[in-house]
């Protein structure tokens, strides 16, 4: 905020030495004179001056700010800036007959009253236009800082809403998956008691994961599958020779990132829908390549889609959602079946996501 305010004080000084300066050159470059001497006088009165409506400017961006003129969101009181303005346009003129006097010895009173009257009175007009032109200018920049803070906070307030989004994602995710490990635990405790404590070790772990991987929006691809394998190692305890896993990773990949739990809610769909509706053997195989810049990880279980499972479209809506927010609209999950498997497809671009050798 204060470097922010710093480059708003460079600017506007920036701006206001610049737009004078040019004035005053403009208006001595412009004007004719005899000898070198009158020149002199007529530059230093005209460098005068600049610092007279610097200064004069300066007051009035003052009152500007502190009677807010200039940021009433119903409109500008129109009538009190052109008050504004010709009183600063008045005070111009006053200075500029007052250097008239200090540096050319009242040259201005030398003409007739009356082309006197009609030359003070085109003086305050021009003056009149020069602050209302600056008066409009520095209304502009006004609006133009404005409208960028208003961005500015519109693009924060975005990333907390998305923030908040993710994080109640996430939670959906959490209490589901450890729900569904704990239902794979109790079955265990009545044929094998061994396996049931090792079973919990590995709930520990992957508990431990999940907590972790809750603090941070992506997860490397490895990390991800090392966590669905130690889960599906745990359902193989409870499911022996029904669950058969096939992992196949492409080389290259552990270091892609992506939003964590999404695959391990594509696992739990393939052991709920697929091994546990199958009575003989099921296999579950898992795959992840590139194409065309994109990473994709499939998720593939012997069986069908089920017909009525709320548990499903809420599971894979929710991981869409996080891909959406996490990786953008090119990414996504698809789900079909073919040939007696269920294909869960997740899509995302790899040019956010540089590949490391893991």
């Amino acid at each position: 905020m204060a470097s922010t305010r710093g480059e708003s004080a460079r600017d506007y000084w920036f701006c206001q030495l610049a737009g004078w300066g040019a004035l005053t050159g403009f208006s001595i470059i412009s004007s004719s004179f005899g000898s070198w001497h009158a020149a002199l006088q007529f530059a230093l009165a005209k460098l005068f001056l600049m610092a007279t409506g610097l200064g004069l400017s300066h007051l009035w961006r003052a009152r500007l700010r502190r009677q807010g003129w200039l940021e009433r969101p119903r409109g500008f009181p129109y009538a009190r800036l052109a008050a504004g303005v010709l009183l600063l346009a008045l005070a111009q003129t006053a200075c500029l007959v007052w250097t008239d006097q200090l540096f050319r010895g009242g040259a201005l009173f030398d003409d007739e009253p009356a082309m006197l009257a009609f030359n003070i009175g085109l003086l305050v007009f021009i003056w009149a236009v020069v602050f209302a032109v600056w008066t409009l200018c520095y209304a502009m920049a006004l609006a133009r800082r404005r409208a960028g803070r208003f961005e500015l906070e519109k693009l924060r307030l975005e990333v907390s809403v998305k923030d908040a989004e993710l994080r109640a994602l996430q939670a959906q995710v959490n209490p589901h998956f450890f729900f569904n490990s704990l239902n794979s635990i109790r079955a265990l405790t009545y044929e094998d008691a061994d396996a049931a404590a090792r079973a919990i070790g590995q709930l520990a772990g992957m508990m431990r994961y999940s907590l972790q991987a809750g603090q941070a929006p992506l997860v490397a691809l490895g990390d991800e599958l090392a966590a669905v394998r130690a889960y599906l190692d745990m359902e193989k305890l409870r499911f022996d020779e029904r669950l058969q896993l096939d992992i196949d990773v492409a080389p290259g990949l552990g270091a892609v990132r992506l939003p964590p739990m999404v695959l391990q809610t594509l696992a739990e769909n393939a052991v709920r829908h697929g091994v546990e509706r199958s009575s003989g053997p099921c296999r579950i195989a898992i795959r992840a390549r590139r194409l065309d810049g994109m990473l994709e990880v499939a998720v593939a279980n012997e069986g069908r889609i089920a017909a009525h499972s709320d548990s499903t479209r809420l599971g894979l809506a929710n991981a869409r959602d996080r891909l959406l927010l996490q990786c953008g609209a090119q990414a996504g999950i698809s789900l079909r079946e073919a040939g007696g498997w269920v294909h869960a497809l997740v899509r995302l671009p790899l040019e956010h996501h540089p590949l490391e050798t893991p």
